[in-house]
C-alpha cells in the first residue's frame, strides 16, 4: 500500500527559489530567473483595489467563489458558460481539482513532455498512471497528432491536459492544430483540460485559445495580471465536476479571500486592466528579442512568442549539471528535468524580474553561457 506521504511532493520551482535566497543570504548578488515571480511588472491598479477592499477582510466566501466575481469571469474569461460552470480557486490547486474530477484511482491520464511539474506532481497524489506526449523534439517545439498516438496495451487515457501557451516552452501553438489533434480522443470519451495560464500573453498573432471543444478550463489572475501573491485563478468545467471541484476547495482550503475576489471583481474588464496587459505584452516581446540578441548563438532552444520563458541549451552536460554550474556563477533558473525528459538537456529561465536589473541579469547569464561553452 502506498502512503498517503509518499505521494505528496513539492514543487521543484520553490527548492529552486529556496536555494537562490540561500546564496542572497551569504551576501552574493543573484540573477533571479528560476521561478515565474514577476516583480519586473508592478500592477498599481490591483495593488490599490486591494487594500480598498481589504479593509473587510473578516468574512466567509462560498468555496465556489463569491457571485460577483463569477459574474465578471464569465463576462471577461468564458461568456459562453454559466454560474454552475464556474470555479474559483488557487489556479495550482485547480490542477488537482480538475484532474480529481474526472479520474478514479488507476486510470491513466496523459501529460505534455515538457510540462508544467505540477501535473506529474498532482497525478501522482491521486494515484493515476501517467503517459507522455512529445511538444518538444528533435530540436523544436510542435504539437505532436494524437489521432495517430500508440497508447500502452489495454488502456485508454481518462484525461489528457493541453497546457497553451506552454511552460516551460514559451510557446503558443496554433488553435487549429490543436483541435484536429484532438478528434480521436474526443470520440473514445477521454476528458480534456485545457491549461490556459497565458493564453492572454501572446505576442504574435497566434490564435492559441482552442474553441469548440467541451472542456475542463484553467486559467490564473495571478501569472497573467503580474500578482503571484495574490494566489487566485479560475476553472470552468461541467456543473457536475465544478461542483466536485468545488466541493475539494471546501474540503482542503474552504475558500479563497473575500477581499481578494472583490478586488480582482473590480479588476477585471476594466481599462486599466486592458491596459497593463498591452504593457506586459509589449516588454516581454522586447526582453525576448533581448534574450535571443545578448547569449550567445547555440544555447537559445525556443523562440518565445507567449509566456514569461525560454528554454536555454546546456548540450551534452546536460541541464542538471548546467543548472549547477550557473547557480555557482550566481545565475538562478530551473532545471530542465523538472518539466520532463524532452528538456532534461536543457534549463528555464524566467524573464519577468525586475526592469532595474534585467539587462544585468541576463549580462549575467551571457557570461556563464561563454564560459560553459569554453571550461
Amino acid at each position: 500500500m502506498v502512503s498517503w506521504q509518499s505521494r505528496i511532493n513539492p514543487q521543484p520551482m520553490f527548492d529552486v527559489l529556496t536555494m537562490a535566497r540561500q546564496r542572497e543570504s551569504m551576501g552574493h548578488y543573484v540573477a533571479r530567473m528560476e521561478i515565474g515571480d514577476t516583480p519586473g511588472f508592478r500592477n498599481d491598479f490591483i495593488h490599490e483595489l486591494v487594500a480598498k477592499y481589504s479593509s473587510s477582510p473578516y468574512r466567509y466566501s462560498p468555496s465556489r467563489g463569491e457571485d460577483v466575481l463569477i459574474a465578471k469571469v464569465l463576462e471577461t474569461q468564458w461568456p459562453n458558460y454559466h454560474h454552475e460552470n464556474v470555479v474559483i480557486g488557487p489556479a495550482n490547486f485547480l490542477i488537482t481539482a480538475a484532474l480529481a474530477s474526472v479520474t478514479t484511482p488507476g486510470d491513466l491520464v496523459m501529460l505534455p513532455d515538457p510540462g508544467f511539474a505540477t501535473y506529474k506532481l498532482a497525478a501522482d497524489f491521486l494515484g493515476l498512471k501517467t503517459h507522455y506526449y512529445p511538444v518538444y523534439q528533435d530540436g523544436k517545439p510542435f504539437f505532436p497528432n494524437l489521432n495517430e498516438f500508440t497508447f500502452p496495451r489495454g488502456l485508454t487515457p481518462n484525461a489528457i491536459i493541453i497546457n497553451n501557451p506552454s511552460n516551460p516552452l514559451g510557446i503558443a501553438f496554433e488553435s487549429a492544430q490543436i483541435f484536429d489533434s484532438l478528434q480521436s480522443l474526443i470520440r473514445i470519451g477521454t476528458r480534456i483540460i485545457f491549461d490556459e495560464t497565458y493564453v492572454n500573453l501572446v505576442y504574435d498573432d497566434t490564435q492559441s485559445y482552442v474553441d469548440d471543444i467541451e472542456a475542463i478550463r484553467l486559467r490564473s489572475f495571478s501569472k497573467e495580471n503580474c500578482a503571484p501573491g495574490l494566489r487566485i485563478g479560475f476553472a470552468v468545467a461541467n456543473s457536475i465536476e465544478a461542483k466536485t471541484m468545488s466541493d475539494l476547495m471546501s474540503l482542503s482550503i474552504s475558500c479563497l479571500p473575500q477581499f481578494i475576489q472583490f478586488a480582482v471583481a473590480e479588476y477585471l474588464g476594466s481599462q486599466r486592466a486592458i491596459e497593463f496587459t498591452e504593457e506586459v505584452k509589449t516588454e516581454m516581446t522586447r526582453r525576448l528579442q533581448f534574450l535571443a540578441s545578448a547569449i550567445p548563438d547555440g544555447f537559445l532552444q525556443t523562440k518565445s512568442n507567449a509566456a514569461f520563458y525560454a528554454l536555454v541549451d546546456m548540450g551534452t552536460r546536460g541541464g542538471d549539471e548546467g543548472f549547477s554550474f550557473l547557480l555557482n556563477k550566481n545565475v538562478s533558473t530551473c532545471p530542465g528535468s523538472k518539466f520532463g525528459k524532452n528538456s532534461k538537456g536543457s534549463v528555464r529561465v524566467s524573464l519577468a524580474g525586475s526592469a532595474k536589473t534585467f539587462v544585468t541579469d541576463v549580462q549575467m547569464l551571457s557570461s556563464a553561457l561563454n564560459e560553459w561553452g569554453n571550461p
